[in-house]
Formats: C-alpha cells, sequence, structure tokens
C-alpha cells in the first residue's frame, strides 16, 4: 500500500479540530517529514493526551507545534496512563496553531464548538534528517518483526514509524528503546520491548 503524502501541518491541525467538533473519541498518529512521531488522544472531542518523540504534556506540544508536513492516520482508541491535560482543547489547538505563544497555567477541559477557524501554521525550522549509521543492514526478517510487532500497539502506522527509525539507525536494541517511546502506555511500551527481545533473542531491553 502507497504512504500518504506529507500534507502541510495546518491542514492536518484544521482536520483534528473538525475530529473535536463531531466529538470524537480516537488516537490521531502524526508523522512529520523530518522523522518526528506524534499522538494526540481525543476523549469526546476532547485533546486529552499528546505524545511526541517520546514527551508528553508541555514538551510534547513544544515539538508537535514544530511540524511543517506531515502524515496523519485515525487509529483506534487507546488509554494512555497518565494525567489528562490541564489546558482546554481550544487552547491545545490555538497552541499548537501558533495563535498564541505560550500556554497558560490551566484552563478546564471543554469540547471544540464547530466551524473552528483556520488559524496560521507557526513557522519554525525544519529538523535536519539524520542518517542511519554504518554497519549490517537490518534483514528483511528483522523489519518484519519490527513492523509485525509495534502494529499490535499502534496500527496500521508502525509501518511508517518502523521505516523512519530504519533510517536513523541499525542497532537493534536502540531500535527497539525508540519505537517504544512511540508507545503512550508504559505497560505496553515494556511489553513490546520484551516481545522484541524475545522474537530477536536479544539480552533483556
Amino acid at each position: 500500500m502507497a504512504q500518504p503524502e506529507f500534507t502541510p501541518f495546518v491542514q492536518l491541525l484544521d482536520r483534528i479540530a473538525g475530529f473535536c467538533a463531531q466529538g470524537d473519541t480516537a488516537t490521531i498518529m502524526l508523522v512529520s517529514d523530518d522523522n518526528r512521531m506524534g499522538q494526540i488522544h481525543l476523549e469526546a472531542g476532547r485533546i486529552v493526551f499528546v505524545l511526541c518523540r517520546g514527551r508528553r504534556g508541555r514538551d510534547g506540544l513544544d515539538i508537535l507545534r514544530t511540524m511543517q508536513r506531515a502524515r496523519m492516520s485515525r487509529d483506534r482508541p487507546s488509554v494512555a496512563n497518565n494525567e489528562p491535560l490541564p489546558w482546554s482543547t481550544e487552547v491545545i489547538l490555538d497552541y499548537l496553531y501558533g495563535s498564541i505563544a505560550e500556554l497558560p497555567e490551566g484552563t478546564p477541559q471543554t469540547s471544540v464548538l464547530p466551524g473552528v477557524a483556520r488559524r496560521p501554521a507557526p513557522a519554525a525550522a525544519a529538523a535536519p534528517k539524520r542518517s542511519a549509521p554504518g554497519g549490517p543492514a537490518l534483514t528483511d526478517e528483522q523489519r518484519t518483526i519490527f513492523e509485525s510487532t509495534l502494529a499490535v500497539y499502534i496500527g496500521p502506522m508502525a509501518a511508517i514509524v518502523c521505516g523512519d527509525y530504519f533510517d536513523e539507525t541499525n542497532d537493534l536494541r536502540v531500535l527497539a528503546t525508540k519505537m517504544a517511546a512511540e508507545i503512550s502506555n508504559a505497560e505496553q511500551a515494556a511489553k513490546f520491548k520484551a516481545d522484541i527481545a524475545k522474537a530477536l533473542n536479544l539480552p533483556r531491553i
């Protein structure tokens, strides 16, 4: 299956705002053109959890809002073992759009109303891509194990996530650790690493 094209991040935010307006419950998976993976968890139209590059909350939002272009998919809802974000969905979207420079101390969560206006995309420098270091390339079997195992936890976005990380490193343990950071549930992330270690006959990761 062909991968979707990268889309301007502001257009993806418009779609996410629409999901919120509809009261959707889902996990939004994002992969940027500079190798940053992110998740936005929606619950009844509210943004309740954000993860980007293994960072949660404000740190995750700070990284997420600098995306320029990305691919997006909707996955089944996933419950994160974390306290919900302290800002309203409207404030979170404003911050991601770049309409506000700073997040307030915290605002009550409310649902986004229909007809959310499109805001200008933030202007930020894209992080440079990193090339995989030298060393033996991963075998097709190893790639398949990573993709099929990660798909159990994050769904169809696993192929894109794995492809991006395969470009960064060939170290199996590093790959497992990086991919585990894309799983928001800590218990499931640990199980993923255990599954990979068993499938590839590695020491405990």
